[in-house]
């Protein structure tokens, strides 16, 4: 699975749904040429209550943002895959 457009909750920017992109997803837009960029913005993780880092991607042809997360088929499921610094892009 690659991009998860609804699974029940609604994770939110600036008001806005986003949808979901996995690692793979993210590899198959790069061997697709598909245009993309990313980006970060800082939020609360809610299991630890500390300010971390989620990266959100943009994909040229969609209104959507998309969050990366982890494959909703491992153990931990489709949770988003948060970082505890900014990594260098």
């Amino acid at each position: 699975m690659k991009e998860i457009f609804n699974v029940g909750e609604t994770i939110l920017l600036d008001g806005a749904p986003l949808a979901l992109v996995t690692p793979d997803g993210v590899k198959a837009w790069i061997e697709d040429g598909v245009q993309h960029s990313f980006r970060y913005d800082q939020v609360r993780d809610p299991l630890s209550g500390q300010m971390k880092y989620r990266r959100l991607y943009e994909k040229n042809g969609s209104d959507m943002p998309f969050v990366l997360v982890g494959n909703p088929d491992s153990e931990e499921g489709a949770h988003v895959i948060l970082f505890d610094q900014k990594p260098d892009a």
